[in-house]
């Protein structure tokens, strides 16, 4: 199954800290809360009636506009966000819905490149 999500790569934000009385309570950011939500309103209609089991395959490449102060021999995306932290909320934003759970996923393989249309595109297949 191909999945293409329209937009900037976002990454997942570190976890907060805040206290309530003396009990620290750990929250996830509203940004990326907002960033996953999102992530999942454009992929919604494109996710399997059951979500998949057994061990899967992922890919997963983010698209960003380069740019137009970056030399033009800079081809490669080397800047931040962090690769991983992007494949986190992807996956999280997936997770009881196309998948049982992320562990599922034995093989993946990513990168973050330059191009025209910002986007996240996902590819998730099954082990035969």
């Amino acid at each position: 199954m191909k999945i293409i999500v329209y937009g900037v790569p976002v990454p997942k934000g570190r976890p907060k800290v805040a206290m309530r009385g003396k009990f620290p309570i750990v929250y996830t950011p509203k940004e990326t809360r907002e960033a996953e939500d999102n992530f999942l309103a454009q992929v919604i209609k494109q996710k399997p009636d059951v979500p998949l089991d057994g061990p899967l395959k992922a890919s997963i490449r983010f698209y960003k506009i380069k740019p137009k102060s970056y030399p033009k021999k800079m081809i490669h995306w080397t800047k931040k966000p962090d690769l991983d932290n992007m494949i986190k909320l992807v996956l999280d934003a997936m997770n009881n819905v196309f998948f049982k759970d992320d562990s599922q996923i034995i093989e993946l393989s990513s990168s973050k490149e330059y191009a025209e249309v910002p986007r996240t595109e996902v590819i998730i297949e099954t082990f035969k």
